[in-house]
């Protein structure tokens, strides 16, 4: 299934459910007074580079996108810098991953951040919920905080402690609570209800990339790489841990849906979605396997540019998160 319909039929299913709540009124408000939320790309939702919004309609309009710069050394002298999300990264990233380049990641500079809140302050918005990266993964939460201290408007930033569809599914819930009058409490409760009750794994073919980005010590690695160890990685307290050591993909992927699909069947209505890295056949087989434990489509979804320069060529993942 592609990201955008699911997506939206994600939408249009927590809304049907929002609204049937007793006191929730179901009538979605202009954006005047309102309360926007703002999220970085590493949330893995189809984002349009023109203008920073998600593509989904309506919805759309309530989030904002700040991109995660990715860098690339061609050279040891030399090196091209990816503000954002665009085609050319799309196909120079794998490319440079295949080949072993240097691949790093920046956070948002703060005066990025600020000018996003701005704009949402322009377009009659009289607050924000900035949801982001975890902050050991990133130091984009920092910047946000700091972007924070002379917005025009409110802002409350939240640590998801998430990376990926862990993220992206908090934002979306926390957009239909916006969209349906929530105070900024309330939509900033909603994220680190969703966020916490997530849990997300990674099967990688090789640590390296997590060592040069500094996500993993340097012994690790060698270890995994000495042994020939397939991984199987997960997100706990923000923070990403090797979780099983197993000797081939296969074996690391069979136990992360095993993993997924046990943390789906203690949740209400469990969303599932799985991520890739240059090889959505295998993703696109992972999500048919999970898809009877999930309350709606599995989309696959290539890892953002900001996840993958650290997860590698060939990396798979899966984010399991319940309503709020």
């Amino acid at each position: 299934m592609d990201t955008v319909s699911w997506v939206q039929s994600l939408d249009s299913e927590l809304l049907s459910r929002r609204s049937a709540v007793p006191g929730r009124k179901p009538v979605l408000r202009r954006s005047r007074g309102r309360i926007a939320v703002v999220t970085d790309a590493a949330c893995g939702l189809p984002v349009d580079p023109s203008t920073g919004h998600l593509q989904l309609g309506v919805l759309g309009d309530h989030i904002r996108v700040v991109p995660i710069p990715v860098m690339i050394d061609s050279t040891p002298q030399q090196g091209q810098i990816y503000p954002e999300a665009s085609d050319e990264l799309t196909r120079d990233l794998p490319l440079a991953l295949a080949q072993g380049l240097p691949v790093r990641t920046s956070r948002p500079s703060p005066g990025r951040i600020a000018e996003t809140y701005q704009q949402l302050h322009e377009a009659g918005f009289a607050g924000a919920v900035s949801i982001h990266l975890s902050a050991k993964l990133s130091g984009t939460v920092d910047a946000a905080r700091l972007a924070a201290r002379d917005a025009p408007f409110p802002v409350t930033v939240v640590d998801s402690e998430q990376a990926g569809l862990g993220l992206g599914h908090a934002v979306i819930a926390s957009a239909l609570t916006a969209r349906l009058g929530g105070s900024a409490n309330e939509v900033a409760q909603t994220a680190k209800t969703v966020a916490s009750g997530s849990r997300s794994f990674f099967a990688v073919p090789s640590l390296e990339q997590l060592r040069r980005g500094g996500r993993i010590n340097r012994v690790a690695s060698l270890v995994g790489s000495v042994m020939r160890i397939k991984p199987l990685l997960a997100l706990r307290s923000g923070e990403i841990v090797m979780v099983e050591r197993t000797h081939s993909m296969p074996r690391a992927v069979a136990r992360m849906s095993e993993a997924a699909i046990e943390h789906a069947e203690t949740l209400p209505n469990p969303q599932l979605g799985v991520q890739c890295c240059g090889n959505p056949e295998d993703a696109a087989e992972l999500a048919a396997q999970v898809r009877p434990y999930s309350a709606q489509p599995v989309p696959v979804i290539e890892l953002p540019p900001g996840l993958a320069a650290h997860l590698g060529l060939g990396a798979l993942g899966i984010s399991v998160s319940g309503s709020s």
